[in-house]
C-alpha cells in the first residue's frame, strides 16, 4: 500500500490527478485564507476489520480524530489530524507536528510521503494542504492534546469502504460524502477528502450513491450515538 501512496503523490506532482473539490475552489476565488495542513496517515492494521472478505484492504488503517465537543469550530466532528501552519512551517512539517499532537503517534515512526494539491475552504477560511503518510511501525503514546481531541481513532480502511457504511450526508442545504463509524459519521470536508483519496487510489468499492443520511445537529457535533 505504501507504493500506491507514493504513486499517488507522484501523479499529483505531475498534475495528473483530478481536481480536489473543484466546487470549493470556484467559491474561493479572490478570498484570503489561512494556510493549514492535514495528514492522511495510513498504517498497517493493528486489529481486526469488520469489513467483508471481498476487500483487499483489510490490512490497512487510517488515523482520524474525534474533535473535542468544547471547541468553537466543528466541535465533536471526526476529522483528519491537522491544523494551521506556524510561521516558517511547510505543510509537511505542520501536518506531522499536528498529527503527533492530536493522535500521540510519534513523528519518527511516520514515513512522510508528500503533499497533494491544496484545497480552499470558504466556510472555515483555511486553505488546506493534504499530506500523505505511511507507517508500518506505529509508535503511539497515550498522550494527545485533550483540549482539541476527545479521542484518536485508528480505523480500518476496509470498514470505511464497506458499501453499507457509505451515504451522502445532508445538513440543511449542505451535503457531502459520508462514512459511518460507531463513533459517528465522517462527513463534511473530511468525508469529501477521504472519498476523493479513495477514488484516486482506485480503492473505492461500488456503493449506492442514492443513499442519503440527514444528519442532526446533535449528530454533527458528536453529542449522540448515531444509528446506522
Amino acid at each position: 500500500m505504501r507504493e500506491e501512496l507514493y504513486r499517488l503523490h507522484q501523479r499529483a506532482r505531475q498534475g495528473l490527478l483530478d481536481p480536489v473539490m473543484p466546487e470549493e475552489q470556484a467559491r474561493a476565488a479572490g478570498q484570503k485564507y489561512r494556510p493549514a495542513a492535514v495528514l492522511a496517515l495510513f498504517a498497517e492494521s493493528q486489529g481486526p476489520s469488520h469489513a467483508s472478505s471481498e476487500s483487499d484492504l483489510t490490512g490497512v488503517d487510517i488515523f482520524l480524530v474525534k474533535r473535542s465537543p468544547n471547541l468553537v469550530h466543528h466541535p465533536g466532528q471526526i476529522a483528519l489530524p491537522g491544523g494551521g501552519l506556524d510561521p516558517g512551517e511547510t505543510p509537511e512539517v505542520a501536518a506531522l507536528r499536528e498529527a503527533e499532537e492530536e493522535t500521540g503517534v510519534q513523528a519518527d515512526s511516520i514515513d512522510l510521503i508528500g503533499p497533494l494539491d491544496e484545497v480552499a475552504l470558504p466556510v472555515s477560511g483555511n486553505i488546506v494542504t493534504p499530506v500523505l503518510g505511511w507507517s508500518d511501525r506505529i509508535q503511539q503514546s497515550h498522550h494527545w492534546d485533550t483540549s482539541e481531541v476527545l479521542l484518536p481513532l485508528q480505523v480500518p480502511v476496509a470498514d470505511l469502504l464497506n458499501p453499507q457504511n457509505r451515504a451522502v450526508v445532508r445538513l440543511a442545504s449542505f451535503q457531502s460524502a459520508g462514512f459511518y463509524l460507531p463513533t459517528g459519521w465522517v462527513w463534511g470536508f473530511t468525508g469529501n477528502l477521504l472519498s476523493y483519496l479513495f477514488d484516486q487510489l482506485g480503492w473505492t468499492r461500488t456503493w449506492d450513491t442514492t443513499r442519503t443520511h440527514t444528519i442532526t445537529l446533535d449528530e454533527a457535533h458528536g453529542r449522540v450515538r448515531n444509528e446506522h
